[in-house]
């Protein structure tokens, strides 16, 4: 699919990037929050990318043609984490979109958060809770070089389709 490398390459850019303000000095953090928006406001690629996913989980399950026994429409649904975090993921990125919290530095926090849950909580369970994890942390994803030239250049478009707009965020009339 078109748009399901940008969690992965937001994760790791986001990261840079909150580093990048912590140690560049005061005319180029201007720079680097406007990066941090523009990565921001690509997250709504990947909430339709969410999107259409769902769209299709729906429509393989309904070729199925599978009849629903009367035991299981009476049972009343059981909303997980997994159900939350996933709405979170696909209408959070709309908030972006908003001129003052595109830049949101704790939003983006929230977001990579729930977009790397599961190495979080491996990592809250060894560093805080003092338990071994088993599994690997790090993995390579298919075509990873298409894919980061992938993020790179809808980055840059993205970047400069909001320069012509005027809706980054040291483009704002104070």
């Amino acid at each position: 699919m078109l748009f399901e490398f940008i969690d992965v390459a937001y994760s790791f850019s986001i990261i840079l990037l909150l580093i990048a303000i912590l140690l560049v000095k005061k005319p180029y953090k201007q720079y680097i929050n406007n990066c941090i928006a523009v990565s921001n406001q690509m997250l709504i690629f990947y909430s339709w990318y969410l999107l259409f996913q769902l769209y299709k989980l729906i429509q393989y399950i309904l070729s199925l043609n599978l009849q629903i026994p009367e035991e299981a429409k009476e049972k009343p649904i059981d909303i997980s984490w997994f159900h939350i975090k996933f709405l979170l993921l696909i209408l959070l990125p709309y908030l972006f979109l908003h001129k003052k919290i595109a830049d949101s530095k704790v939003l983006a926090i929230i977001i990579l958060i729930l977009l790397q849950w599961d190495v979080a909580v491996a990592l809250y369970q060894y560093f805080i809770m003092a338990k071994n994890i088993s599994g690997v942390l790090f993995y390579m994803p298919y075509l990873a070089m298409f894919k980061i030239l992938s993020y790179i250049s809808l980055f840059i478009a993205l970047y400069a389709l909001l320069w012509l707009l005027k809706r980054l965020p040291n483009q704002q009339v104070k």
